[in-house]
């Protein structure tokens, strides 16, 4: 083919592109204020999208910080109750008790509560309980709760539900419902969760000691 001939061809093929290049990038500025209202609204749905998922990401790892604190606060507590329990030797059960508690007083004689419920926990911790406890599907986990729970018991051993107090061993136990032990974070031997009134406490299964409290943690626990 001839070069000369094939020349005019080019420059039209260029022509033709570069208009069609204009176009697509004059089609956004020829866009009627609908389109460009609904592309606001758009671009305003995806921010605030990211936005939630940013504060959920940053609440997840708040959360798992919180965890790693608990967890190391519940080992260290079962390792004092482990010292302090290998010094008592050969005990009656209720010497071993009573000697036990006296011990870890005295080794958290400044123990507060939060100290293990930290702040940074206790909204997990509540909004687990709430999870499994509320509504009427949760009737029979708070039946359990209810049942035996020492402060909604008027007849029951009274129970001082602060740090270090010592739980009576002729008072009533709360059962904790299993799709609530599974939810919550697991404990060592030597701690349980237990319920009085609406407050969950840690309880030391041996030294039978408020290691802490987390107050009013249970919803509504009517059952009707």
């Amino acid at each position: 083919m001839d070069d000369h001939a094939s020349c005019p061809r080019r420059g039209a093929a260029r022509f033709l592109i570069g208009t069609l290049a204009a176009l697509c990038l004059a089609v956004p500025v020829l866009a009627g204020p609908s389109e460009a209202s609904d592309e606001k609204s758009e671009a305003a749905k995806v921010a605030k999208k990211v936005q939630k998922a940013l504060g959920t990401a940053h609440q997840a790892e708040e959360e798992r910080d919180a965890l790693r604190h608990f967890q190391e606060d519940v080992a260290d507590y079962a390792d004092l109750h482990a010292k302090q329990l290998a010094k008592l030797g050969a005990l009656e059960p209720v010497a071993v008790q009573e000697a036990l508690a006296r011990a870890i007083e005295a080794k958290r004689a400044k123990a507060e509560p939060g100290d293990i419920f930290r702040p940074g926990i206790q909204p997990l911790f509540r909004r687990l309980v709430v999870e499994q406890l509320k509504g009427p599907d949760a009737l029979d986990a708070r039946k359990a709760v209810v049942d035996g729970n020492p402060g909604l018991d008027e007849d029951s051993v009274p129970i001082v539900v602060r740090v270090n107090a010592v739980y009576p061993l002729d008072a009533p136990r709360s059962t904790v419902p299993p799709s609530l032990l599974l939810t919550l974070p697991p404990l060592p031997q030597s701690l349980q969760y237990r319920f009085v009134r609406r407050d969950l406490i840690l309880l030391d299964s041996v030294a039978q000691l408020i290691v802490d409290v987390l107050p009013a943690a249970a919803p509504d626990l009517a059952v009707k």
